[in-house]
């Protein structure tokens, strides 16, 4: 075993440590909310905020672990905080640093570790924000990302704490030199700068979102006296993330900086600007004379705002998602304003970015219904409320059956069945995705055996696999137990992946993608054309299918760019030896071209919508007397 070596500015390391005053300290729900939605979005049973002392580590915030330290010289995490980098641990039992260690050997049982370093404020590592699997996994980029932000999250906790901390304590002590002196000279002076700081944003020097609420408080009784409308708007960074990663932390806090200089020189007097997080703004906006409407002083800086950011290789395009929310009519407190405006972005961002969206009551519903609709999910496996539709796929040179896709419905007992373009965003942001994947796995694999067992002619059955099912669970071994208790031959079983899977972890796709080959099933490429992939990266994965998206197979009519895209997509996908799915054929016209460009297969209305298991079989009857169509 590798015991942590002792980092070059362990003292400072140990002095910033004990001055977030955390060491000990009884269990808080903000740092406990963060554990359990790292261990939800990861799918792991343990996530840890492990602060690392002199001679142990100790949790602030535990999911899934009993004990509340460890010695330092076992921790995972006393290595973690010597990189600049997340420490990730694929099987400890395969890591010569890690493969004796009691961690491993004994309780947790330790295979999986992913950790991000933990910062003070004086960029001292102080500890990790973790998870844990007590099976060797992976982990990709996208759960790399949302542990770094969760990360980034209880360090802003544990600022906001240092701060309150030190604010109650020099109130308390000019508290006392008041009484006993008076507020003058240094007291007086010291009062003043604890006021500021309580009020304002360190880096950009903005004031921070308490102000905003006091200013937006005014503004609505000042509203209610003149009549004269106000709005609240939240301007969002879109994926900011990317400059961190790209530029580094200081570069990126320079870009806080100057979209912050940029935007207060637009304002008006009696506007306000404030940072409300890493990567957040809030804007306070007043109808004056000449400009009624608050919303054209918007529009101007969204322009400015707007902006390229040279980066390594290029530029990075710097755009906002902002919602708005106009006093009196959508609030009239500060609380609702910002909710909304905030709801108002989130539906923004969620549109497609680099947009401005004034908030309505339709998007409070949609909310609403969201979050509703989370809370039910996770029920719905348990409560038989899911089942599997099957559409047809047609050979469209013979006209017989080719096979069918499995595609999840949710019939919610409230809501009646519910898209899956609705439910599946919530059930992957969740990390629900994984139980729900692998249900409709095993369910198509079962129905395919029970229409052997009818003595039908069965043709293949294709599955879609999630990112996670894919590239964080033995698949391989799950689809060989599911074929082999089914007694289903891997031929009929073909599964679907989507281009942004297999380029999410190329090297590991590939492992994975040889793996299920092996057993004998069809894999193909759905969605081609919407994601990353090209025909060169293809040469490289072992697949036997590619599903062109359907947004061309419906534009083929009258867009004859999407028609040339279509055969050219066809003729590469043949010479790599790839058959070809159209997706979304509706008429008749599509139907010829699609033939005349020499696409193997179609999946579209035009032959069937999706059919339940029972209308199947007719199907299946049917299509094997069909003729040529």
């Amino acid at each position: 075993m590798e015991r942590p070596r002792i980092p070059l500015d362990e003292a400072q390391r140990l002095a910033a440590l004990h001055a977030t005053n955390l060491l000990g300290s009884g269990s808080e729900e903000s740092f406990d909310r963060i554990t359990r939605t790292a261990a939800r979005l990861l799918d792991v049973p343990i996530a840890l905020v492990s602060l690392i002392d002199r001679d142990r580590q100790w949790f602030k915030s535990r999911t899934g672990m009993v004990a509340s330290e460890t010695p330092r010289d076992i921790s995972f995490c006393g290595h973690a905080i010597l990189a600049d980098e997340p420490l990730v641990v694929p099987d400890a039992s395969r890591d010569a640093r890690f493969e004796d260690n009691p961690l491993v050997t004994g309780s947790p049982h330790l295979r999986f570790y992913a950790g991000v370093q933990l910062y003070s404020i004086d960029r001292k590592k102080i500890g990790t924000l973790c998870v844990i699997d007590r099976r060797p996994r992976e982990i990709g980029p996208a759960e790399l990302d949302a542990l770094r932000d969760l990360a980034r999250t209880v360090e802003q906790l544990i600022y906001s704490r240092q701060l309150a901390m030190a604010a109650q304590s020099l109130s308390e002590e000019l508290r006392a030199e008041r009484a006993s002196h008076g507020a003058h000279g240094a007291a007086a002076g010291t009062a003043g700068q604890l006021e500021w700081l309580v009020a304002h944003d360190v880096l950009t020097g903005l004031p921070n979102r308490q102000e905003m609420v006091r200013a937006i408080q005014a503004s609505i009784a000042r509203c209610r006296e003149h009549g004269r409308p106000a709005l609240v708007a939240c301007l969002n960074i879109d994926r900011f993330k990317r400059f961190n990663e790209l530029l580094g932390h200081r570069v990126a806090d320079e870009i806080l900086v100057n979209i912050a200089r940029s935007v207060q020189a637009l304002l008006r007097e009696g506007d306000l600007l404030a940072r409300s997080g890493s990567d957040e703004f809030l804007i306070l906006l007043h109808a004056r004379s000449d400009h009624p409407e608050p919303e054209r002083a918007l529009e101007r800086i969204m322009a400015v705002a707007n902006r390229a950011i040279p980066a390594p290789g290029g530029e990075i395009a710097l755009t906002f998602s902002i919602g708005t929310a106009l006093m009196p009519k959508d609030g009239d407190d500060a609380d609702a304003l910002l909710n909304n405006a905030v709801t108002a972005m989130r539906y923004a961002k969620k549109q497609g970015r680099g947009e401005i969206q004034p908030y309505s009551s339709t998007l409070r519903t949609e909310t609403s219904r969201r979050l509703t609709l989370e809370s039910h999910l996770r029920r719905a496996l348990a409560q038989d409320e899911l089942f599997v539709e099957y559409q047809p796929k047609v050979d469209l040179r013979s006209g017989g059956l080719a096979g069918f896709e499995a595609l999840v419905r949710w019939r919610h007992p409230e809501f009646g069945v519910i898209p899956p373009d609705e439910f599946i965003p919530i059930a992957e942001e969740t990390g629900l995705i994984v139980p729900i994947s692998d249900w409709v796995l095993g369910t198509a694999v079962a129905q395919l055996g029970e229409w052997r067992a009818a003595s039908l002619d069965v043709a293949p059955v294709a599955v879609n696999l999630s990112a996670r099912q894919f590239l964080q669970s033995d698949v391989i071994a799950s689809v060989t137990t599911l074929l082999e208790a089914s007694g289903v031959p891997p031929e009929l079983l073909e599964l679907e992946l989507t281009e942004s899977v297999s380029m999410a972890d190329p090297e590991r796709s590939v492992v994975v993608m040889r793996g299920l080959g092996d057993l004998g099933v069809t894999l193909s490429i759905d969605d081609f054309g919407t994601g990353y992939s090209s025909f060169g990266y293809l040469k490289r994965l072992p697949l036997d299918k590619l599903k062109i998206d359907k947004s061309f197979v419906q534009d083929m009519g009258h867009s004859a760019e999407s028609l040339a895209i279509v055969q050219a997509i066809v003729a590469m996908a043949h010479r790599l030896q790839l058959s070809v799915i159209a997706e979304g054929g509706e008429t008749a016209e599509q139907v010829a071209a699609l033939r005349k460009a020499d696409c193997d297969q179609l999946q579209g209305y035009y032959y069937s919508r999706p059919l339940s298991a029972a209308a199947c079989t007719d199907f299946i009857l049917a299509r094997a007397q069909a003729p040529a169509a």
